[in-house]
């Protein structure tokens, strides 16, 4: 089988059946001590320290200039005790800078940070039939929708071995995540092979899960964002209204230039030719004829077998006002018509 093949089983599994994908890399801090939840609400723009224990929510880490620099989850587990994770690039870089602002800045804040991305393995399950999977495996922890709910994370057992479960994935399908202590990793990841056989487990790879989340419009920092993105240019802006306290980067936010009508937003693009899948990297271009004034550029882009058509995402010009307008998209010395469409398809 070839590269593109092998991808569109990996996300056929996960979109019909139940995928297996190896999440060890991603950053796991923990966050302990009287403060913790007033530390972390300052080191992310959404608001943290209203999370209640046992449940998770989505966050996203600015630089003091406000731009993004980083997202994840962040795990309630006690009024004194979270689990930060972050990408697998930012583990240490946020670690250091959380080191740095209790340090330097905070020294009187009661908290303990440690980076214990290492200690952890991580198993994302995910798919339909991904309940149906770990219901196979002997557990402590209630697997069904109204004791588990999406973004919760449980304390237990699976097989035998200590387990924080996660509600939470990357794909948009049901998903379990399955940190449990790294030198059990390899033999769950067997056992889970083996009890899913007859379920159609497969495990996937990067390519895929980059390709399943482009199809439903989620922002990958790095990919989808540059070192210009603030919140409000992925559609976040809402949220610094909602949050009253102090936080990295807050001031910045306020700048004249961070509130231009012209900045780069997080969109989708469609293709006229449903077969075409747009270059990452190609321009959106106003004027075809020539090849200056960009209005922005295609961050990720595939074809989607689900929705039976090519898919991409992009930071275009004062975009999201800018639904349904036809632009052209240039690269190489080649011009392709398309739409300006909402993110989420």
């Amino acid at each position: 089988n070839n590269r593109e093949e092998c991808i569109r089983a990996e996300k056929r599994a996960a979109r019909g059946a139940v995928s297996l994908f190896d999440g060890s890399p991603l950053g796991k801090i923990e966050v302990r001590g009287p403060d913790a939840a007033v530390f972390l609400d300052r080191m992310y723009y959404n608001t943290m320290r209203t999370l209640a224990v046992g449940r998770i929510r989505y966050g996203i880490m600015l630089s003091e200039h406000g731009v993004i620099i980083d997202d994840g989850v962040c795990m309630r587990l006690a009024d004194d005790h979270f689990v930060v994770s972050t990408t697998s690039g930012g583990a240490s870089r946020i670690f250091g800078a959380f080191e740095e602002w209790l340090q330097c800045e905070w020294p009187n804040l009661r908290v303990l940070v440690t980076n214990v991305t290492s200690a952890w393995g991580n198993i994302a399950v995910a798919g339909p039939r991904a309940r149906e999977l770990l219901s196979t495996l002997t557990t402590d922890i209630g697997l069904d929708g109204s004791s588990f709910p999406h973004l919760s994370i449980r304390c237990g057992t699976l097989e035998g071995v200590r387990i924080r479960m996660a509600r939470v994935g990357f794909t948009g399908e049901l998903s379990f995540e399955l940190n449990v202590p790294a030198g059990y990793t390899a033999s769950l990841w067997e056992c889970l092979l083996e009890h899913g056989a007859s379920l159609g487990v497969m495990p996937i790879g990067i390519e895929a899960l980059q390709e399943l989340r482009t199809e439903k419009g989620y922002v990958h920092v790095g990919t989808d964002t540059d070192g210009r993105t603030l919140p409000a240019d992925v559609g976040m802006g809402e949220m610094l209204a909602k949050k009253s306290d102090d936080f990295v980067g807050r001031r910045s936010l306020e700048r004249a230039d961070a509130k231009r009508a012209d900045r780069l937003e997080f969109v989708g693009l469609e293709a006229d030719d449903r077969a075409t899948v747009l270059p990452i990297g190609a321009h959106v271009v106003a004027d075809p004829r020539s090849r200056t004034g960009s209005q922005g550029y295609v961050t990720s882009s595939c074809m989607s077998e689900v929705l039976g058509r090519s898919v991409a995402l992009g930071l275009v010009r004062a975009g999201r006002g800018r639904l349904g307008e036809s632009v052209q998209i240039y690269s190489n010395g080649r011009l392709h018509s398309a739409r300006i469409v909402s993110a989420h398809w």
